[in-house]
């Protein structure tokens, strides 16, 4: 969550410049471009640009030869979990470890658009985050904020979430994709969510502190 990112897939035809054009724009507003691959000619293109990590998506979390590239590189990488069980996320994780790149971060995932309310299984960013011991985020397909929101309380450290300038567009996700009002909304109730989490030391707040002197019983004369 702390790291602003614009992500752009390379599943759809883009020539390099335009990425370029795009990658400039972000750079100017102090975004980091961040871009998923989805084949090996795709990561050297994204190298030419010189991303700072890197974005598996969920249906090539078992594809190894991009991973095998993606280590060559030796950047951070963001693994998605959509569709994928702990055996499969283990083996992923395990290869990366074994060329010694531990800067992984991992992303609960629902693989559907949208999905359904009852799928999202939110207890998993936890149980992730205990077995393999790496930062957990959270690839939200849902609609409305409330898992986002959720999803931090239980120590989602990346969000992500499917932005659209126009519903009505073609494509599988438009539809269910916020747009800049809607995300404007999201942004602000993640960042209230990381406020009211505050920190695990219980302590008097300095707004408590003028209700001891007339609310707590005492011997007075």
């Amino acid at each position: 969550i702390k790291t602003k990112a614009f992500q752009v897939s390379q599943q759809f035809v883009m020539q390099t410049s335009e990425y370029a054009e795009i990658k400039k724009y972000c750079d100017q507003l102090k975004i980091e471009f961040l871009c998923t691959p989805f084949d090996l000619k795709s990561v050297d293109q994204l190298e030419e640009l010189n991303v700072k990590r890197y974005k598996v998506a969920s249906p090539d979390l078992v594809d190894m030869p991009l991973h095998k590239k993606i280590i060559s590189t030796r950047k951070p990488v963001i693994l998605s979990t959509g569709m994928a069980n702990i055996k499969e996320i283990k083996k992923t994780v395990e290869y990366y470890k074994k060329s010694r790149m531990r800067r992984i971060t991992l992303l609960h995932c629902v693989s559907n658009y949208p999905c359904s309310i009852k799928s999202l299984n939110l207890n998993v960013i936890p149980k992730l985050k205990k077995i393999f011991n790496l930062p957990v985020g959270f690839s939200d397909h849902s609609v409305g904020n409330n898992a986002a929101i959720m999803a931090v309380g239980f120590g989602a450290t990346i969000i992500e979430k499917h932005f659209t300038t126009d519903k009505k567009l073609p494509g599988a996700d438009h539809f269910m994709s916020m747009n800049p009002k809607e995300f404007s909304t999201y942004v602000t109730s993640i960042r209230d969510a990381e406020k009211q989490l505050g920190s695990d030391k219980k302590k008097v707040q300095p707004e408590e502190k003028k209700f001891i002197i007339f609310a707590r019983k005492s011997i007075t004369l």
